[in-house]
C-alpha cells in the first residue's frame, strides 16, 4: 500500500449500566425488557437514563431505576487543543465512571415445596440498591479501577432482615489486574482473609491445577469470578426453608439469589448486585443493578 494509515493515538471507551432485567419462562413467557440502560459511545461522553415504577403481574416490582455513564479525558482544557485537527496526537488520561440505583424492588413467588409450605407466597424485597464504578487510565499503563461502591439497604424476605456486608475495597485497593493477581499469590493475609470471594473454576483439583491453587487466583482463561460480599447474616431467626451459602440465598420451593458478583479482567470490571435464579412455579432469572467500566488505549501500551 502506497499510503499507509497514519496512526494516530486514541483512546476507546468503554461503560455500560442497567438497573434490571429479567426473562421469566414459565408458566408464561416474558421478557423483562433491560431497564434504564446507559451505554457510552466509543469516543465517551454522557449517558442517562431513568423509569420510574414498573410491575409484572404480581410477580415483580420496583418504584424508580437509574443510570448513568460518563467518560472524559481527565484534563478537559487541555483536550480543547487537540480539536485543531490534530486529534491523533492526544494521549491525555481518561476517567470513566459508571452508576445505577435500583429502589423498592419486590419479587413475590409462591413455594411449591415443601408440603407444608406448598401455595405459601414469599416476598424477597430491597428498599435501596447501589453500584459504582470509577476506572482511569495514564495511556502508558493497564486501566485502574480506583473505586468500587457495592450498596445494599433493607434486604429481607417476608419481612426478616437479611444483612449483607460487603468488601468493594479489595477492588480498589488492588485496582488493577496484574495487582490484584500479585496480592493472591503473594500475601497469605490476603488469601486467608479473602480467597472464599473468588469462585473456584473445578481446575484447581485436577492436573497442573492442583499443584498452582493454593497460591493462584482462580481464573478461567484470565477471567476472575467472584464476589464483593463477604458475609450474609438474619438479624433474627432465619426464615424456615432457607439457607445461606457464602454470597447465595437459597430458598427452598423457589430458587436463589446471588449478592454482589464481580468479573475481573485485564482492564475491565463489572459488578452485578443481584442475580436471581427462580426454580418454583414461576421459572427464570434475572439481575439488577449492574455496571462495567473498561477501555483500551490505542496503539496498546508496551508494558
Amino acid at each position: 500500500m502506497d499510503n499507509p494509515q497514519p496512526i494516530e493515538k486514541r483512546f476507546l471507551f468503554f461503560g455500560n449500566a442497567v438497573a434490571f432485567a429479567a426473562h421469566i419462562r414459565r408458566p408464561t413467557d416474558h421478557q423483562f425488557k433491560s431497564v434504564a440502560s446507559s451505554c457510552l459511545p466509543v469516543t465517551g461522553g454522557l449517558a442517562e437514563a431513568i423509569s420510574g415504577p414498573q410491575r409484572f403481574d404480581d410477580l415483580i416490582s420496583f418504584d424508580s431505576a437509574a443510570t448513568s455513564a460518563s467518560g472524559d479525558f481527565a484534563d478537559a482544557r487541555r483536550a480543547v487543543d487537540f480539536t485543531h485537527g490534530n486529534f491523533g496526537e492526544n494521549e491525555l488520561s481518561t476517567q470513566t465512571f459508571v452508576d445505577t440505583k435500583l429502589n423498592g424492588l419486590k419479587i413475590n413467588v409462591a413455594q411449591d415445596h415443601p408440603p407444608t409450605a406448598a401455595g405459601k407466597v414469599l416476598t424477597f424485597e430491597v428498599s435501596e440498591l447501589h453500584a459504582r464504578i470509577e476506572s482511569a487510565c495514564d495511556r502508558r499503563g493497564p486501566v485502574a479501577f480506583r473505586g468500587l461502591e457495592a450498596i445494599f439497604k433493607g434486604v429481607a424476605l417476608n419481612g426478616q432482615e437479611l444483612i449483607v456486608t460487603t468488601a468493594p475495597e479489595v477492588s480498589s485497593r488492588y485496582e488493577t489486574y496484574d495487582k490484584l493477581v500479585k496480592a493472591y499469590e503473594t500475601d497469605g493475609t490476603f488469601r486467608k482473609q479473602f480467597g472464599s470471594l473468588f469462585y473456584p473454576t473445578g481446575a484447581e483439583k485436577t492436573g497442573v491445577g492442583a499443584l498452582l491453587s493454593k497460591h493462584s487466583i482462580p481464573n478461567a482463561g484470565g477471567l476472575i469470578l467472584g464476589t464483593v460480599v463477604t458475609g450474609l447474616r438474619w438479624s433474627g431467626k432465619p426464615p424456615e426453608g432457607t439457607e445461606l451459602i457464602g454470597n447465595r440465598l437459597k430458598i427452598e420451593g423457589i430458587g436463589s439469589i446471588y449478592f454482589g458478583e464481580i468479573a475481573i479482567e485485564e482492564n475491565l470490571r463489572r459488578l452485578t448486585l443481584l442475580r436471581f435464579q427462580l426454580g418454583s412455579p414461576t421459572g427464570g432469572d434475572g439481575s439488577a443493578c449492574e455496571v462495567q467500566s473498561n477501555g483500551q488505549t490505542w496503539p496498546p501500551a508496551v508494558a
